[in-house]
């Protein structure tokens, strides 16, 4: 029992939480959504929270604690996340694996998700120190509701003058059918989009403009929001890396993410409800 104490006791994850691990995280997280994310469906959410919530969050509480506990507890998540999907994988299953077998990628998700609330407990980290925070909301407050007031009505112009957004969304299939479903699919995609903001403009931007700088940080988390939109439409496409600039930018100023959540969960539902409005049930 006491060499098992030492060799915990010296254990440390130098390859992981040395001076690289920011960089590694989140080419990472972005390996797993874009090349590994199978068809999900309405379990959609439950796989964004997992690689962009649970993921980072763990990898935080790592971070802000030096003991072995929370270091061991951001390797268990990133197993529990990234191993149903690695495996099915390299098993060369259909991307409908998990449609057909939901406890494949649900149990997992809980149990990361358990785990990384008993780290976050353990460890306490701030959550101000990764723009996780309200930051300066008095600041942002207004300038959203401004910003919102362009941006919602030229979202649903976009749709009606572009016929490949309307042919692409509701994205969610079931979404289509009714009013009550798109509601159902917009509260899972609000989840889903919770998890992605504070993914790119949480944990990584915060982390990212410290070790290089905020215009560095903007760049490179630009491109990878821009590159984890690769099956959207060309002009969703084109103004992902424009608005993930804008929005970086205001989230530095601020020091949170939530106007990012706040901007995009709102147009998203616009632009579908627009597309449904002009079809109709389908």
């Amino acid at each position: 029992m006491r060499r098992l104490r030492s060799f915990l006791a010296e254990f440390d994850l130098a390859a992981l939480l040395g001076d690289w691990p920011l960089p590694t995280l989140m080419a990472t997280c972005v390996l797993l959504q874009w090349r590994f994310l199978p068809t999900l469906g309405r379990l959609l959410p439950v796989v964004y929270d997992g690689i962009y919530v649970l993921v980072p969050i763990a990898f935080v509480c790592a971070l802000a604690s030096r003991r072995v506990l929370s270091r061991l507890a951001f390797v268990a998540v990133l197993l529990l996340v990234a191993g149903p999907l690695l495996y099915a994988k390299s098993q060369g299953w259909p991307k409908t694996w998990a449609t057909e077998n939901p406890p494949h990628v649900v149990v997992p998700a809980i149990l990361a998700a358990l785990v990384t609330l008993a780290s976050a407990l353990h460890s306490r980290p701030r959550a101000e120190d990764w723009m996780l925070g309200a930051g300066d909301w008095r600041w942002w407050g207004p300038r959203l509701g401004v910003a919102m007031l362009i941006v919602l009505p030229a979202a649903a112009l976009a749709v009606v003058l572009s016929p490949s957004l309307q042919a692409f969304y509701p994205s969610d299939p079931p979404s289509r059918g009714s009013l009550s479903q798109l509601f159902l699919g917009q509260l899972a995609r609000g989840a889903g989009l919770l998890g992605e903001e504070l993914f790119w403009h949480g944990v990584m931007l915060a982390g990212l403009s410290r070790l290089y700088g905020q215009r560095a940080a903007l760049v490179i988390t630009s491109f990878g929001y821009f590159a984890v939109h690769k099956s959207k439409p060309e002009l969703e496409m084109a103004s992902s890396w424009v608005g993930a600039m804008l929005l970086g930018a205001a989230c530095l100023r601020c020091r949170s993410f939530w106007p990012a959540f706040l901007g995009h969960w709102p147009m998203n539902a616009t632009v579908e409800l627009t597309a449904y409005a002009l079809a109709g049930p389908r």
